[in-house]
């Protein structure tokens, strides 16, 4: 027997349908209608995740693209200031 899961989330009269099997990754499909009407979709929706887990049973690695080069800092452009001296804490005057 295969091993399957079917998952449905369900808000109003829309539904998100995952099924996934064995060694493969979830097919999602958007259904909508009432339960009934739902469950009703399930087998074929199970047909075509089975027709598409025949030729490629896993999603694609995501390819991180390369970083871009970074311009070319102008000299002195960019770079920390110095910071500025310390001024003195003015002092209370006495009237004493």
């Amino acid at each position: 027997m295969e091993n399957l899961k079917v998952v449905i989330q369900i808000k109003d009269d829309r539904a998100l349908v995952g099924v996934q099997g064995g060694d493969t990754d979830p097919a999602l499909e958007p259904v909508q209608g009432d339960l009934a009407a739902i469950l009703a979709q399930v087998p074929a929706l199970l047909e075509r995740a089975r027709a598409r887990w025949a030729s490629t049973p896993k999603n694609p690695a995501y390819q991180r693209p390369p970083e871009p080069p970074r311009p070319a800092t102008p000299a002195g452009v960019g770079h920390l200031k110095p910071a500025a001296p310390a001024r003195p804490a003015p002092t209370q005057q006495s009237f004493l």
